[in-house]
């Protein structure tokens, strides 16, 4: 059982921002001057999310989540998948407090929807593999790797994009 819960992650994170990527950019379009008016601070993230370097992000964290998936099946440690299926899940109360301030279909909300089950039923398999403590610091750790690395895409991506534009 565990296992097949461990090589779900890949799958679900893809199906999830598959519809990030394929419904977000003409949502956020459609919906762009409404957004511009009520969240101001936020203009410039908006471009980022209809744009291919948002894709060049989901690649990166596909790669990690499968790189810590084969390293949880090659050594039969749990941890590091793990950490990548809290920080999974936690990025999901993220999108449930975006659409109650939205207030409407945002893209992410029905693959969530699925993938919620999955998130609840693999951390409640798993989690009693580590004490409240750890379970604590691992959720502080995911949750900082998350936002660093969500942080740092930000910043790397329109240069690895425009790089890339400009090889081709």
């Amino acid at each position: 059982m565990i296992l097949i819960l461990i090589y779900l992650l890949p799958i679900l994170f893809m199906l999830h921002e598959f519809e990030e990527m394929i419904i977000l950019p003409p949502w956020v379009k459609k919906n762009e001057n409404d957004l511009y008016r009520r969240f101001p601070a936020l203009r410039s993230k908006f471009s980022f999310l209809k744009s291919p370097v948002f894709g060049i992000t989901v690649c990166e964290e596909f790669i990690i989540i499968s790189a810590c998936t084969i390293a949880t099946i090659a050594t039969e440690n749990i941890l590091f998948w793990y950490v990548c299926l809290l920080a999974f899940s936690l990025h999901f109360i993220v999108h449930i407090i975006q659409f109650f301030i939205i207030r409407k279909y945002i893209p992410s909300i029905v693959s969530m929807i699925l993938c919620l089950p999955y998130c609840i039923k693999a951390i409640g398999v798993t989690y009693r593999q580590y004490s409240f403590a750890e379970s604590i610091l691992l959720v502080v750790l995911s949750l900082t790797i998350c936002i660093t690395n969500l942080y740092l895409m930000q910043k790397v991506t329109p240069k690895i994009y425009r790089w890339i534009t400009n090889k081709i």
